[in-house]
């Protein structure tokens, strides 16, 4: 019995923990995206979610800083993200899932460069790769 009450709460505890985590997806809105144009401010490679700050006109012509969220360090290292990856006032287009709590914040789904590069979020290029290969069974198979 006395051994029973640690690890319940214990086991409370680190639900929690995890629960609170993964509470991003119920901060941004996964069954819309919207697209955003602004200048980058600043990156913040770090885990768990890593943070791109850019600014951004508004309709009235003012000056709105907005938060780009998306995966970790390590999720984004692993694809080829730096730190120093976008220079301050680079122009940036963001795609992406909007924030159900924040007026200026969006979860990271593509990044389009001036020059038409996209940087794309790890977990939608796993998809697309995923996806590809998929096709590329199919078209083998059917041949």
């Amino acid at each position: 019995m006395k051994l029973s009450i640690p690890i319940l709460l214990l086991t409370l505890l680190l639900s929690s923990v995890a629960t609170a985590h993964h509470a991003f997806r119920v901060i941004y809105d996964f069954s819309t995206t919207e697209t955003i144009e602004g200048r980058v401010v600043n990156l913040e490679l770090v885990n768990p979610h890593a943070r791109l700050y850019i600014e951004v006109t508004d309709e009235n012509g003012e000056t709105v800083q907005w938060i780009v969220e998306g995966p970790g360090k390590l999720s984004l290292a692993r694809r080829g993200w730096t730190d120093d990856m976008f220079e301050t006032g680079e122009p940036l287009t963001i795609v992406g899932n909007p924030s159900n709590l924040e007026d200026n914040a969006i979860w990271l789904e593509k990044i389009v460069r001036a020059d038409g590069t996209e940087v794309i979020d790890p977990l939608v290029a796993d998809e697309l790769a995923i996806e590809e290969d998929r096709r590329l069974r199919i078209e083998r198979a059917r041949q």
